[in-house]
């Protein structure tokens, strides 16, 4: 009995090595597989790498996230090269190559790249004119405050956390993702085009200030973003430790934070106006002080763009109700508190309507 129960041991343990292979491999098949079009996937990636940036306590890191995305998109391709999801355009005629670059994804832009059809429209431009290397160039998640430095004024400050964690993360945990996606591109047949880049930044960002314009007519397009950015962000938090009286406390009341273009539905789409629950699963509502010494309603409409998890910036119009500046400051405190809690999927715009009724 003792040598049959020897001998069965070697066939046990073998039986369940087998069945625990089997059961691993099952799993890593099982996370490989796409739970999403490329687009969503990338859309998704977002507000997953916010999350784990605001939970001190996540087991995950960002690496990890998109590493498990890119993964999926590698999947796609082996199973089905080509596959129109990798191309497809959305209703501005972005592709989900431009979004992987636009959101500084290298690992994603490393598995799309790996699919011919992807690399065959490398060089094809939005409505806007912009290719996946100019917008590699214009690095929007790191340098916001180049194009909109009206956001570093202390009423508009309130949106900025949510940025600045996402920006010391990839600062501080892979500063080369962004000037490797542009290796990258041009390793791929992406075409060098610097002074329609340029052009095309300048049409985007109308609010640049014009000592950035200067330096752009004589610098390069990414390494002048990057570092007037940085500069400004660091100027910006100095003079709120040392000097707070000489911050601005909003910006112009002129200046617009969305483009006039992009608050137009996308062709051939349905419009995202009024319909920002799709597209912002977390949207904390705004919260009223103990106290208010006013009384009425007031009505106000925002125009919100959002990017990879984040609301970058917001539009507000008073539909209706009192023009007090001192009240309508208030309020769009309010407002931009609770616009900076919500997680939105990818880069749109949309619009929603704020009613506060006190009395």
């Amino acid at each position: 009995m003792r040598t049959s129960a020897n001998s069965s041991l070697p066939v046990i343990a073998r039986a369940a090595a087998v069945a625990l292979l089997s059961l691993l491999f099952s799993f890593q098949t099982s996370q490989a597989q796409p739970t999403g079009t490329p687009r969503q996937l990338i859309d998704r990636l977002g507000v997953t790498i916010r999350e784990i940036l605001e939970d001190p306590e996540s087991k995950t890191t960002p690496a990890e996230a998109e590493r498990l995305a890119a993964s999926q998109i590698t999947a796609l391709i082996t199973n089905s090269p080509g596959h129109l999801s990798l191309t497809e355009l959305d209703g501005r005629g972005r592709t989900p190559l431009m979004f992987a670059v636009s959101g500084g994804y290298p690992q994603i832009v490393h598995a799309l790249l790996a699919d011919p059809s992807v690399k065959l429209a490398i060089n094809v431009p939005d409505e806007r004119g912009q290719t996946p290397w100019m917008l590699a160039n214009f690095a929007p998640t790191a340098t916001l405050m180049a194009c909109e430095p009206g956001t570093l004024t202390i009423e508009r400050y309130q949106l900025l956390p949510p940025y600045i964690r996402r920006l010391a993360n990839l600062l501080k945990t892979n500063q080369d993702a962004i000037t490797g996606i542009v290796r990258e591109l041009e390793a791929a047949g992406a075409e060098v085009k610097p002074d329609e880049a340029k052009r095309v930044w300048l049409a985007r960002c109308p609010n640049a200030a014009p000592e950035l314009r200067e330096a752009l007519a004589k610098g390069q397009l990414l390494p002048v973003l990057l570092q007037d950015s940085l500069n400004r962000l660091g100027e910006f938090n100095k003079a709120a430790e040392d000097h707070p009286i000489t911050l601005s406390a909003s910006p112009p009341d002129d200046m617009k934070f969305v483009r006039e273009e992009d608050e137009k539905p996308p062709k051939g789409a349905v419009s995202l106006l009024n319909i920002g629950g799709m597209t912002c699963p977390k949207k904390p509502h705004p919260k009223l002080p103990a106290r208010i010494h006013w009384s009425g309603e007031i009505l106000f409409r925002a125009v919100v763009v959002t990017r990879a998890g984040v609301v970058e910036g917001v539009d507000f119009t008073v539909l209706s109700g009192p023009k007090d500046r001192r009240l309508l400051a208030g309020f769009r405190s309010i407002m931009l508190d609770a616009l900076a809690g919500y997680q939105c999927y990818g880069d749109h715009v949309f619009e929603q309507e704020f009613q506060f009724h006190i009395q």
